[in-house]
């Protein structure tokens, strides 16, 4: 029987007349036009999906803060990940493909996976082990930029949302914010701030 993680509440005139010859170059024109425009948008939309995406550095500390505010309940786990689907969650983007295949919109992918690793606590004695422990993860893209499973080389501490009658959720955006590297300083830091609020060293999030 699977052991139950701790929960944290963290977390739109008329027509001239004229010529034969006149209207016939003025058709010329509009429609050269309109394949300049169209080579133009298609090198613009080529060199945007060439370009790597920006993302402002998630941190750890105003992660957990916000999960700590939030109305939703979240499960702090850190170990790894094993998705029970094979191969990437969206096709794989590059020159075979259009610019508009990359661009067009594309609906988030919920795809299964379980978790070995544990449920933190302050006190590590606490800590709730968890073996092939269902949890969703939903992808999802930003243009041609998409976020995919974690390998299960990754040991991370990740944020996971409650949902009840359903697997716990993971969400993971191209730019990530729920996902961190679970080394010694970063689990320590958690376990630290579980319980009171604490500050982020970053900068950018002070």
């Amino acid at each position: 029987m699977t052991a139950s993680p701790a929960f944290h509440r963290i977390f739109i005139p008329k027509p001239l007349r004229q010529n034969k010859r006149i209207v016939i170059s003025k058709v010329e024109i509009m429609t050269s036009r309109l394949i300049f425009g169209a080579a133009l948008l298609g090198a613009l939309m080529t060199s945007q999906s060439a370009s790597a995406l920006s993302c402002a550095r998630p941190d750890l500390v105003h992660t957990l803060e916000q999960a700590k505010d939030s109305p939703k309940i979240y499960y702090i786990l850190v170990g790894r990940f094993q998705s029970l689907t094979r191969g990437p969650a969206f096709p794989q983007m590059g020159p075979s493909r259009s610019p508009e295949e990359q661009f067009n919109p594309k609906s988030p992918r919920v795809m299964q996976s379980y978790f070995e690793g544990f449920s933190i606590a302050k006190n590590p004695r606490y800590d709730v082990p968890l073996s092939r422990f269902p949890v969703d993860i939903e992808v999802s893209c930003a243009g041609p930029w998409c976020s995919d499973v974690p390998s299960p080389d990754r040991r991370l501490i990740a944020f996971v949302e409650a949902r009840d009658g359903q697997p716990p959720v993971l969400k993971i955006s191209p730019c990530p914010s729920h996902t961190f590297e679970a080394n010694r300083k970063q689990v320590q830091k958690v376990r630290q701030c579980l319980d009171k609020k604490c500050a982020s060293e970053e900068p950018n999030w002070r």
